[in-house]
This record gives C-alpha cells, structure tokens and sequence, in this order.
C-alpha cells in the first residue's frame, strides 16, 4: 500500500457557493449567541489574536490553502493525520460543539498543512480552549476514508495511527509539553504538543532520511519561529527519544462497558478511575458496584425495566424530575435522605421500549461519596442509535 499524501480538491459551482452561503450564515448566527471569549494576556501576546497568521511563522514552504473564494475545498488531512487536532479531557474526546447552549470548551481551532519542498507532508495545529482544562493525547487514533478522495468504497477504509510516549514529557503549572513518535500511513513523525494554558499547539514533521537529529533541530526551530521557545525541546538529546516502555501521559478512557450488543457494549458507566469495584457476581440488579468509605457503604447497580413509552414520551414523563445531560441523553434522578442513608434511583431511556435504571445509595454526610455517586451519575452513555 502506497504512503497517504495530502491531496485538496476544489468543488466550485452555484451549489457549492449557497452551501458555502447557508454555513456562514450558521456560525454568525451561532458566534451571535457563544459564550464570551476572554483572552490570557501571555496567550493574546503570543499570537496576536490571529492562530492561523501565528502559525505561519513556521519555517516551511509551499502552504497549501484550504480556503478559495467561492470554492468549497476539500482536504484528506484527517486521513493522512489521523490525530490532527485531537484532544481528549479527562472525560473524553474534545469536540467542537455546534449547539450554542453547550459548546463552552473549544472557542476556536485551526491548523496549516504544508508540502514542504524539503520535509514533504507536515502540519501545525493550534486550538484555543475558553478555560485552562488540561488535555491530553491518546496513544492510538483511527480515521474512516473520504468518499471525496476514494469514493464510496473510502467508507471501508480506516486510516490508523500509533502514538509512543518519549522521555521527553513535562507537566507543571505554567504548561505541558511532550514531544511522541507517531506511525501513520507508513511514515514516522515526531510529534510535538504543548499546551499554556486556554492554547494548545501540535505540529508533526515527518522523519527525515531517517534522521532523528535533523527532525529534533526542526522541532525546535519551529518553536523559537513561534515565540514558544520550549525548554524541554531545546534540551532534548536524541537519546531521550527512545519510547518509554510504561507511558503516562496519554489519555486513559474512564468508561466501563456494560450489557453487551451486537458489536460492543451499549451501555458505559464512568466507574474505572473511581473506589467503585464490581461485583463478580451481582448480589443487586444486573450489574453491581461498591466500596466502603469511612462513613460506611456506597453502592449503586443497574436493572433494565420494561415500559410502553417510547424515548421522547419517556423523557416528557420523567421531565419534572433533576437531570443530567450527556452526549444527548436526558439521565433523571431523585434522591432522599433517611436515618442518615441517602437513597437514590437515576433512570434514562435505552431502546425498545425498555429504559435503564441505576439505584444508588450513599451515607449522607460523606461528600466525597456523593460526588462519586453523582460523577457516574451524570455521564451515563447509551448506545441507542436511533432509539424509539
């Protein structure tokens, strides 16, 4: 199989230019009503309030230009870097949210593909978060094909990439910074990431002849073209780029699956990065979970139940009860306190006519337990595609 290159096409045409015409309209109307963007001094000195011009500074030639007047233009970049942009929170991967009442993490993305008459391939990135949350990369990325470079078939095609942690990683207050190797398409990169902050930037240069100097040098020239000037690149030795057998730094997924499906779980509780260990075998319900706090037992498990409604009567059934929201499911709960036990029931819909439910049970005056609970709570995710 032939190596991936980035190829662009242009797409002009009446349909093209109303279609280009009714996305515009869409981010004015959605920038009308986005949450305030507020800048860090450092940051908004940095780059000028302008990412896409920053990242221009970057030592490379031959940009190639993804936007044309009254052209939509099309780029496979996704599927030559699978990992281009993405980041996850502790939580899961970030998205750019085009729903103005919940879009509050990512105010603004973009990233410079080059084809660089010496180093081929490569990109820039830089996203800008509205508030400092730490994010962090995952150690392996998947990409389907485009229907506009490979036609129908791309659907079958997945474009993978591996990402292998270095000794070259530092987290402190001010930033993080890490420089990885990823394979993708059957080429090598180094990848380096920073982040400051509400920025974060990632750029990937092919190695080069199999030179891992020449590509560390080119890493760093990018970053004193950038002003970021990082210290951890300048001091790197290609000897601290050999992969580190027991990896920190990536992302670890928080999700257990339960009730299993055709081809996965439906069902994922938030329950691996908590005190919460699962039965073996039930003693409640269809699944179980518990640990014992200083205060005394905290539980909860799940039950499938049977109903005659169907999602949206559900949801209108149960809306007058507290809610959480996650990745468009409504997830209702009560909860009541007596002779110093709070008990609770968390219900949300699955599918066909049957909606899941999670009691849970707590000692009232344990915070800490109440958070757990409601930590798990509120990022239920239900597989229910096209649930009725």
């Amino acid at each position: 199989m032939a190596m991936t290159r980035i190829f662009i096409k242009n797409t002009a045409g009446v349909i093209s230019i109303l279609f280009a015409i009714m996305l515009l309209a869409s981010c004015d109307n959605r920038n009308a009503t986005r949450k305030e963007f507020v800048w860090d001094d450092e940051i908004k000195e940095l780059t000028g309030e302008n990412l896409h011009a920053w990242l221009e500074n970057a030592p490379f030639d031959n940009e190639l230009k993804k936007y044309e007047k009254d052209k939509l233009v099309f780029t496979n970049a996704k599927q030559v870097f699978p990992f281009l942009g993405r980041y996850y929170n502790a939580i899961e991967e970030l998205h750019r949210d085009h729903s103005t009442d919940i879009d509050t993490l990512i105010f603004t993305e973009t990233d410079i593909l080059f084809q660089d008459s010496i180093w081929g391939d490569l990109f820039l990135s830089a996203t800008l978060l509205y508030n400092h949350e730490e994010v962090f990369l995952s150690d392996s990325y998947l990409e389907m094909g485009s229907p506009f470079f490979g036609g129908v078939d791309a659907f079958t095609e997945m474009h993978r990439a591996s990402l292998y942690e270095t000794a070259v990683f530092k987290k402190q207050q001010q930033y993080k910074t890490g420089i990885y190797w990823v394979s993708a398409n059957y080429r090598d990169y180094l990848l380096g990431f920073y982040q400051q902050g509400q920025l974060i930037f990632e750029t990937a240069v092919p190695l080069l002849r199999g030179d891992t100097l020449a590509t560390l040098d080119k890493l760093n020239e990018i970053s004193h073209k950038l002003g970021l000037n990082i210290v951890e690149w300048e001091r790197a030795q290609v000897a601290d780029l050999q992969r580190v057998e027991d990896p920190e730094s990536f992302w670890k997924d928080p999700f257990q699956g339960i009730y299993p499906g055709e081809y996965t779980d439906d069902v994922y509780l938030k329950t691996k990065q908590t005190p919460f260990v699962q039965d073996d075998k039930a003693r409640k319900g269809d699944y179980y979970f518990s640990y014992r706090s200083d205060d005394g037992l905290v539980e909860l498990y799940t039950e499938l139940r049977e109903s005659e409604m169907n999602k949206e009567n559900f949801e209108k059934a149960n809306k007058k009860m507290d809610k959480y929201r996650y990745s468009y499911q409504d997830i209702f709960y009560e909860e009541r306190a007596e002779n110093g036990i709070v008990n609770g029931v968390a219900k949300t819909y699955y599918k066909d006519n049957q909606y899941l439910e999670m009691h849970f049970s707590y000692p009232e005056k344990d915070s800490e337990a109440k958070a757990q609970v409601h930590s798990v709570l509120h990022y239920i995710k239900v597989l229910n595609y096209g649930a009725q």
